[in-house]
């Protein structure tokens, strides 16, 4: 029987940091099923991937750099919300619900992201059920992270 809810190493650590990865130890074969299915797209230090507002249903894997979440501050200014690491994903909202984008990502280095839309997503789905499977699952976790920890500010 599968094990739907094991994380393995993905779950926190001693130290209490979750690993926010997705596709952790994913075979070559893998990886290029994802690649094959959604577009890569190189970017640079400052640039800005999404506009908040914007409507869009893809997810983006970060692949390599570091972006920034930006929200509005005060007196019009924008404000950084959150730091996103390689490995991890971004736009998991609007890929589950198809609402425009709730904030902006800018990238604060040099990175390349891998944009996989609801389209891509299926091809995945048709080519490896088990792997758009665990996908779902990772941005899942993800995205109840974040919920938490948003939460748990406002509380």
């Amino acid at each position: 029987m599968t094990d739907f809810f094991n994380y393995g190493d993905a779950r926190s650590n001693d130290a209490g940091e979750v690993d926010l990865t997705v596709l952790k130890g994913l075979s070559e074969a893998d990886w290029e099923t994802v690649v094959t299915a959604a577009r890569y797209i190189h970017f640079l230090a400052g640039e800005r991937l999404i506009e908040a507002g914007q409507t869009d249903n893809g997810v983006y894997i970060l692949v390599s750099g570091t972006v920034e979440v930006i929200g509005k501050g005060g007196f019009g200014g924008e404000k950084v919300i959150a730091e996103i690491h390689e490995g991890s994903v971004f736009g998991e909202l609007a890929f589950f619900d198809a609402q425009p984008r709730s904030a902006g990502i800018r990238a604060r280095t040099d990175g390349e992201v891998i944009h996989l839309t609801h389209e891509g997503f299926d091809r995945i789905a048709e080519a490896n059920p088990a792997l758009a499977n665990r996908l779902i699952f990772d941005m899942g976790r993800v995205l109840a992270y974040r919920f938490r920890k948003a939460v748990a500010a406002i509380l």
